[in-house]
């Protein structure tokens, strides 16, 4: 053989190996995103069960969130203050979870099971929207677009 086909083999045993390397980052790219995927949901789980946590955890704390939900306007400044820290940091999870799903990190049926979850919280409890006109400047526009659409805030 001539240096030219060895030069021509070698050209091809390169080709073959940038394709065998491309498929190969391929394949580590898609599974560091879905070990991301999982990690961020693990997260949402895990300051969920947080939240549960502290309902069980905290002296009257399930009672004063029950109590706030239906009317707000009775609670004394500490219980506000209790109520409000508990459930800002509820929603900041809802609202996380709307960011990742406007920003295409989560597909639509995931999006609908976390936020039919979120609004069994929030849906038909008065208190909520005495909190969301409170705290509105707090989050994102379109996100409270998203909640004033779906508690029937503004109408």
């Amino acid at each position: 053989m001539k240096l030219s086909d060895w030069a021509n083999v070698a050209e091809i045993v390169g080709a073959v190996a940038v394709i065998v390397t491309l498929a190969y980052v391929a394949v580590q790219i898609e599974q560091n995103t879905i070990a991301v995927e999982a990690s961020t949901r693990q997260g949402r789980l895990d300051f969920g069960r947080h939240q549960a946590e502290l309902l069980i955890t905290q002296p009257g704390l399930a009672t004063l969130v029950m109590e706030a939900e239906q009317n707000a306007d009775d609670l004394d400044d500490e219980e506000r203050l209790r109520f409000y820290e508990f459930t800002t940091w509820r929603i900041a999870t809802w609202e996380l979870t709307y960011q990742e799903y406007v920003d295409g990190l989560i597909d639509d049926e995931t999006w609908a099971a976390w936020d039919g979850y979120y609004l069994l919280f929030v849906k038909g409890k008065p208190g909520y929207k005495k909190f969301f006109s409170d705290t509105r400047p707090q989050w994102d526009s379109r996100f409270m677009t998203h909640v004033d659409k779906s508690l029937g805030l503004n109408d």
